[in-house]
């Protein structure tokens, strides 16, 4: 297969919508919550389907959880291996109340047993060496599964391109000089980034100062590492850095109904226009506008309840009534 994800944490998440959330009290849903699959891998690999490019998703699932997505991968005709885990598939709470203010109570995921991981590493080392171009692997590891684990995937002997969305010690171990490969592409939101190059960047309070000052943090990285950056801004919209420059793309201002999947869908998008892979009208293409697509992807999916995904018509809907595309 061409373009393979790894999903090493997926999760079924339920997302729930209040008015007031009191912390010690007894709280009362102000809608129907919503059940959906999500996690690093799953929604790059529905995304990816969305946009009519075929993907296979490797990972870990077990138990009914488990069994629940692994039905959803067949009504969407995406393929995946069929191992599973001993351990239950995680289940994470994503709570909206007033204001669109979003929090998350994620299950830890695992413990995955060494003969499972030990199975998935060989799935991931035949995939890579049948003509895999893209590998899409990251988010959190369950228990059981070492930090260095998308360390120890980069090293493996591939002429894949791998695109890498993880935070803290996984990031900094990928990044790190004394490793020989590389990622091709890593995703941090500001906080992971923050994290990576050990600055705070305050968009908040001086917005236009402080995205100069890490465009210019951004371009040091990747003057020294040459990995190409996205750098996702929550609400204020991405920033992308590589061999073509440095470029900005504002969000539109749009009510939240579902933020979970919200920088997968950018990433996804980002690298379908990027690659190839995703034709846009007028045969635009490059990084420029690949992240204004990127960026009409992931607003277009906030609009959309849980990790519910939008249609292609209604990304490129938002993009024209935005003026982004």
């Amino acid at each position: 297969m061409k373009i393979v994800t790894l999903a090493v944490n997926p999760a079924i998440d339920r997302t729930m919508y209040f008015k007031n959330i009191e912390f010690g009290g007894l709280n009362r849903a102000a809608a129907n919550t919503v059940t959906s699959f999500g996690g690093k891998g799953i929604t790059n690999a529905f995304m990816f389907k969305k946009l009519g490019i075929d993907v296979l998703c490797l990972g870990f699932w077990g138990g009914n959880n488990g069994n629940l997505l692994l039905d959803e991968f067949k009504k969407q005709k995406i393929d995946f291996n069929s191992d599973l885990t001993g351990c239950e598939t995680r289940m994470n709470i994503k709570i909206i109340s007033k204001n669109n203010e979003p929090t998350e109570f994620n299950e830890s995921g695992g413990p995955v047993l060494p003969e499972e991981r030990e199975l998935l590493l060989q799935r991931i080392k035949s995939t890579l060496e049948n003509k895999t171009e893209y590998f899409f692997m990251g988010g959190s590891v369950p228990g059981g599964i070492k930090k260095s684990f998308y360390r120890d995937i980069l090293n493996l002997e591939s002429r894949a391109k791998f695109i890498l969305d993880c935070d803290g010690e996984a990031l900094k171990l990928c990044m790190d000089e004394k490793n020989n490969k590389k990622p091709y592409m890593i995703k941090p939101n500001q906080f992971e980034f923050e994290q990576l190059c050990g600055k705070k960047f305050d968009l908040e309070n001086n917005f236009e100062s402080e995205l100069m000052r890490l465009k210019n943090e951004l371009k040091k990285t990747y003057e020294k590492t040459g990995v190409i950056i996205l750098c996702t801004l929550g609400a204020s919209g991405g920033l992308y850095c590589g061999n073509e420059g440095i470029f900005y793309e504002a969000a539109p201002k749009i009510e939240l109904k579902g933020f979970a999947g919200a920088g997968d869908t950018f990433l996804t998008a980002f690298c379908a226009v990027y690659f190839g892979l995703f034709k846009l009208p007028e045969n635009k293409s490059g990084a420029e506008h690949a992240l204004k697509f990127a960026v009409a992807a992931s607003a277009a999916k906030i609009t959309k309840l849980g990790t519910e995904l939008a249609e292609v018509s209604e990304i490129f809907d938002l993009a024209h009534e935005h003026k982004i595309l």
